[in-house]
């Protein structure tokens, strides 16, 4: 077994400090789950962040809902998002590690955040970020399948032994609480599971957004439109024109119920008007655009709320289904699907502020996607995906690869006010699809020609496919977690945030967590069976057993220890 030392993480976690609403791991978030499942504000519309009208309404409505602690923690809310009309601060955050993981991280920032409202329906907020890194991006030290807080790119300024990375995050509006058009530069979250749902989690990289939303007391509707980085299956990135189109309908039939439906579709190299027709299904408008040039998904969400308090939510998303198998009890086929169910309690416990149970599963190949299009870049050898699932070269979805699933216990107290504590219990299991490929597929792998293109790491980038056509045996087979070897990771978190009361020149925060990691058969998304090209030369048994025992021999045992610790003072 391997050991990585305690690395000690001088970083102020984004709950915290964030301090804008087009942030949507902002503590106003946090809040908004609790007041939802408490039923003071309900039928909120699956699209975040929202715009400035409706969240004051939101902090309205609580504030005058007659709960004296949560109509407290509005107005605080309130006072912190809108109090002054521009903030600016700054922040140091710094890694340490020891042992097999020797390394050193420093990041300093310089924040400012802002809104201003006019003529009662237009509305603009902003969140600037200067970062001062000795890293670039996808060196960051962060546990297993979690997403980094900053927005940083491949293309960066060097001064010295640092990199400088300009972020700026803003939203535009008109409209009111009731309608309103929204676009800008920001991080985005859907549905009931505000912090890694299965459609969009909120740590993945800010894009490019626009949307459309009706929001009534009993139903919502929403269409958005996604400017996505596209990025070969090698992960190179970005690449222009890649686009998410959105749409989804959500009823609240009964003070307990709701439910929400709705559809994207992916696709690039064009603005395609028909994603852009309020009411027409996508898959009517993918049969009139040419079924192989875009991807689409659907899903069904539903929350039930049986008591104030008290919500179980589900969220279905499907990306692809054999349907005449399914229909016919055979699940041992064609399921491409991630999902979601868990529940929220607001226990009237004194100083417990949220309890939270969750599951979530991946099936093999789910979003991940062979883009036929066959769009190279210029040296002729990869492709760009314009199909999958992905931005940035990252999972839009959920942060857990393919062919995963995940538990998830969290609990929430509030000893004091402006003090938070969180812990948190994760048990992760992974497995790589590949192992499980009968020998005419692994052949295929081992002797294509688009060496750049065929992943088999199990990955979003994996698609059943090594360039001559997509593996039967993935319409075929359900495939989930029958592989002999597999990843389990186990993660418990504890940490605390507290934020002092404003005083005469600004808020002074500080934060403080701890993360136990232990990951055992560390190494399965790795490539199984990297491509040797030479088509002409047959495989040989030999040469299976040989990439198989390659891929088993590097699989290794890990103990990492995360501790962080932060300030951040703004004005």
């Amino acid at each position: 077994m391997k050991f990585k030392n305690v690395c000690i993480l001088l970083f102020v976690a984004s709950m915290a400090f964030a301090q804008s609403i087009i942030n949507p791991s902002d503590s106003f978030y946090d809040d908004l789950r609790v007041w939802e499942t408490l039923g003071l504000v309900s039928n909120l519309p699956p699209l975040r962040p929202y715009p400035e009208p409706l969240v004051r309404s939101l902090l309205e409505q609580v504030i005058n809902s007659g709960n004296a602690v949560q109509s407290e923690k509005a107005r605080v809310q309130q006072e912190r998002l809108f109090g002054k009309l521009v903030h600016v601060g700054a922040e140091v955050n710094g890694t340490i590690g020891a042992g097999d993981n020797n390394d050193m991280q420093l990041d300093l920032s310089l924040l400012s955040t802002g809104h201003l409202s006019f003529i009662d329906i237009f509305s603009f907020n902003y969140e600037l970020n200067l970062l001062a890194t000795n890293k670039t991006p996808g060196e960051e030290i962060i546990p297993a399948y979690s997403g980094y807080r900053y927005d940083t790119y491949q293309d960066n300024t060097a001064v010295g032994l640092v990199d400088i990375f300009a972020s700026f995050n803003s939203t535009a509006t008109v409209g009111s609480e009731k309608i309103w058009f929204q676009a800008g530069m920001s991080r985005t979250s859907w549905g009931n599971f505000y912090d890694n749902g299965v459609v969009i989690n909120p740590s993945a990289s800010h894009t490019g957004n626009m949307a459309f939303v009706l929001n009534q007391p009993t139903w919502n509707y929403t269409l958005a439109l996604f400017m996505l980085s596209a990025s070969t299956d090698a992960g190179d990135y970005p690449y222009p024109e890649k686009f998410m189109a959105t749409h989804a309908i959500k009823f609240s039939p009964l003070k307990w119920l709701e439910i929400a439906y709705y559809e994207n579709a992916v696709y690039g190299k064009r603005i395609e008007p028909l994603y852009f027709l309020p009411v027409s299904p996508y898959m009517v408008s993918q049969q009139l655009n040419g079924y192989a040039e875009d991807n689409i998904q659907m899903g069904l969400e539903v929350n039930i709320k049986p008591w104030n308090g008290f919500s179980w939510a589900t969220n279905l998303f499907v990306d692809d289904l054999e349907f005449a198998d399914v229909i016919k009890f055979d699940f041992d086929t064609k399921i491409r699907v991630a999902a979601q169910t868990g529940v929220t309690w607001i226990p009237p416990l004194p100083l417990v502020s949220l309890l939270a149970l969750d599951y979530t599963l991946v099936t093999p190949y789910t979003y991940a996607h062979y883009d036929y299009s066959d769009v190279r870049i210029s040296d002729e050898t990869k492709r760009i995906n314009y199909q999958n699932y992905t931005h940035n070269g990252k999972n839009l979805g959920v942060t857990i690869p393919p062919n995963s699933d995940r538990v998830t216990l969290t609990a929430r107290f509030e000893p004091l006010a402006g003090l938070r504590l969180n812990t948190s219990l994760a048990f992760i299991r992974h497995a790589n699809v590949n192992e499980s490929l009968p020998t005419e597929y692994i052949e295929q792998y081992l002797t294509t020609e688009d060496k750049a293109n065929a992943r088999t790491d199990g990955s979003v980038m994996d698609s059943p496919n090594a360039g001559n056509g997509q593996f039967s045996i993935s319409h075929e087979k359900l495939l989930f977690m029958e592989q002999e070897t597999k990843q389990y990771v186990f993660q418990f978190g504890i940490g605390a945030t507290w934020e002092l009361p404003p005083f005469k020149f600004g808020r002074l925060s500080f934060s403080a967590a701890y993360t136990f990691e232990y990951i055992k058969n560390n190494g399965v998304d790795r490539d199984m069976f990297p491509s040797r090209g030479n088509p002409a030369f047959p495989v040989q048994a030999q040469e299976i057993y040989a990439a198989k025992a390659a891929w088993k021999a590097q699989l290794h045992d890990t103990l990492n220890n995360y501790i962080w610790i932060g300030a951040r003072f703004a004005f």
